[in-house]
């Protein structure tokens, strides 16, 4: 099968573009075929198409397209095609604008992985539709004044501390338009939006950021224009082998995924116990009971907050602060008194508290 789309000619920033065509050739319509969205120069692919048999004309710009729909599209590619079905030449847009059709699922992947957009089959009231997703929305906007993120960026900042910084690849804004207006209602059923966080040493920390955001803290957020604040959706969901998050959405806008700071206590707890340093199984490996260099290790802890320690009478015999910036959640206690003398053998308790969050443990020392 031979599928030509032509590019008719379009003004644009004062410059003239000749008309061109474009010359898909499909081994076997058999074989869904994935086109890849090209960029380069003053061109980037507005909407491509994959042959379902639609028979459908869809338009867009510059393109006309017969006999195909677009569904299925990966932005951000060379040029060269998933399956070797399709090359894509040239478009008009940056970011690409691509057309759908209501009754089929429209899906968006950067190829880089760091956005991801799914809209369900009859999501939008109109028969075709174009969607662009565009990676920075800050510099180069689209639809959203970025005055409006910069102030959410700042109110967050402030109510949540630095860990709550955006991080420029961590933001994509999405919007649905035709040739009439640029819609703003909800959908009809949500779609899904994944978006990919930094974490190539795979640490638990999100990349270069200061102070250290760890993943877990990682939630995806809506911009509300009225109000220039970020509103946390719910619901996330994280996979770590790809290191994405995914939301559901019911409708288009700016979404970001922003940390905060780890006030989690659920998983602390203290090793060795018991503690003895002493005693036949003496040592700092797996299980055994520690060396008084070593001291006991509170692990998976919170990064603010304290730590106290207490006998069982009640009295406090130690308090530890949480350090700020804080990389790897341990904290040492050296097994020693707010004096400085040693802690006596016996049983202690132990109590994380970070925000609104707390846990009591016991360990024990044997000297």
């Amino acid at each position: 099968m031979i599928l030509i789309i032509k590019a008719v000619e379009k003004r644009q920033a004062g410059r003239m573009f000749y008309p061109l065509s474009i010359l898909f050739l499909c081994a076997a319509a058999a074989v869904p075929a994935a086109a890849v969205i090209s960029s380069g120069s003053d061109y980037q692919i507005e909407s491509s198409v994959q042959d379902n048999g639609g028979g459908l004309v869809l338009s867009g710009g510059g393109y006309d397209s017969k006999g195909s729909v677009g569904q299925i599209l990966a932005a951000e590619g060379a040029g060269a095609s998933v399956s070797g079905a399709y090359v894509n030449r040239a478009g008009f847009y940056n970011p690409p604008h691509l057309t759908f059709q209501k009754g089929l699922p429209a899906v968006i992947t950067f190829n880089s992985g760091s956005a991801s957009l799914t809209l369900p089959p009859g999501a939008v009231d109109k028969d075709t539709f174009d969607i662009t997703l565009n990676k920075d929305p800050v510099s180069n906007p689209t639809f959203v004044d970025p005055s409006v993120i910069n102030s959410a960026n700042n109110k967050m900042e402030r109510n949540e501390g630095a860990w709550a910084r955006l991080f420029p690849e961590n933001i994509t804004e999405m919007f649905l338009f035709d040739d009439q207006d640029v819609w703003a209602r909800p959908f009809a059923k949500s779609g899904t939006i994944s978006m990919r966080y930094k974490d190539d040493n795979d640490d638990g920390v999100l990349d270069a950021s200061n102070p250290p955001v760890r993943v877990d803290s990682i939630k995806t957020w809506a911009l509300d224009e009225s109000l220039a604040m970020w509103a946390k959706l719910p619901a996330s969901s994280f996979d770590r082998v790809s290191r994405t998050i995914t939301v559901p959405f019911m409708g288009p806008g700016v979404y970001a995924m922003l940390g905060t700071v780890d006030e989690s206590v659920k998983d602390t707890y203290a090793f060795p116990v018991p503690f003895r340093p002493n005693g036949q199984l003496a040592g700092s490996g797996a299980g055994e009971s520690g060396t008084e260099a070593a001291g006991i290790t509170f692990t998976n802890v919170p990064q603010t907050g304290d730590i106290e320690i207490y006998t069982l009478d009640g009295r406090l015999v130690r308090k530890l602060a949480i350090p700020a910036g804080l990389t790897i959640p341990k904290l040492k206690w050296d097994v020693r008194t707010v004096g400085g003398g040693r802690a006596a053998s016996g049983v202690y308790l132990w109590r994380v508290v970070s925000g609104s969050n707390s846990k009591t443990g016991k360990l024990m020392v044997i000297w």
